[in-house]
């Protein structure tokens, strides 16, 4: 039986909210667990309702959805957050991805690819409109440059388990998916996880490819397949 997935809406516009709300409500796959209007709501719905993903706008009083992102992740639930916005402007994306949002996509997006995208995000996965892509890849490959030689420096202090496990990651693939090819246990590779942002003192799966391309685990020509944009 497919697991039902558990959305949180946030946006601070009621029309849109509610058109969004009817149009993934009609999803067999997706349950609608609750709304919210601004980002302090945003944060204590997601640790009241346990929602599987977020949809989560940028432009909102107060507070932002940025900064609702932030907080969220600081809190440690584990959850994913979609970024769902008019904005297309690159300081938005990056600083959405650094504070620890999973994907980013423009309103524009067709109903079908909103979906799947939610599907994407609750496994873990990377989802990224296509025209925001390019842009994203090139901020990656700038930040690696930044911190290459550190990156290659401090690359000898993880084992060669941790290595695999973080160019899997850098690679987009969810947890799910790396303990079932490397044939251990989920909890595994979040241990794993864990250990590798301790030693290398990161924060977050955008901090994880930053090094991960610094350090040569993976290329910025390989990541772009892993960002899963819309459209491939």
């Amino acid at each position: 039986m497919q697991k039902v997935i558990k959305v949180l809406v946030v946006d601070d516009h009621p029309l849109f909210r509610a058109g969004l709300v009817a149009v993934l409500g009609s999803e067999e796959q997706l349950e609608i667990v609750g709304e919210a209007s601004d980002a302090e709501e945003a944060v204590q719905k997601a640790e009241r309702l346990n929602p599987d993903v977020i949809l989560m706008d940028i432009r909102m009083p107060s507070r932002g959805g940025v900064e609702a992102t932030r907080a969220i992740r600081e809190k440690g639930l584990p959850v994913g957050i979609l970024m769902l916005t008019v904005s297309d402007k690159d300081d938005d994306l990056f600083a959405a991805i650094k504070a620890g949002a999973n994907g980013y996509l423009l309103k524009n997006v067709e109903p079908e690819e909103l979906v799947k995208a939610i599907i994407h995000v609750s496994r873990s996965e990377a989802m990224v409109s296509p025209i925001m892509v390019m842009r994203l890849l090139t901020e990656f490959s700038s930040a690696a440059e930044r911190k290459g030689q550190r990156s290659r420096r401090e690359g000898s202090i993880l084992t060669e388990r941790e290595r695999e496990i973080l160019g899997k990651v850098a690679q987009g693939a969810s947890n799910r998916k790396i303990a079932s090819t490397l044939f251990i246990s989920e909890n595994t590779v979040k241990t794993h996880i864990r250990n590798i942002m301790s030693k290398l003192y990161l924060t977050n799966r955008y901090e994880l490819v930053v090094y991960a391309i610094g350090s040569g685990l993976v290329t910025v020509e390989e990541l772009q397949g892993s960002l899963l944009a819309l459209g491939d």
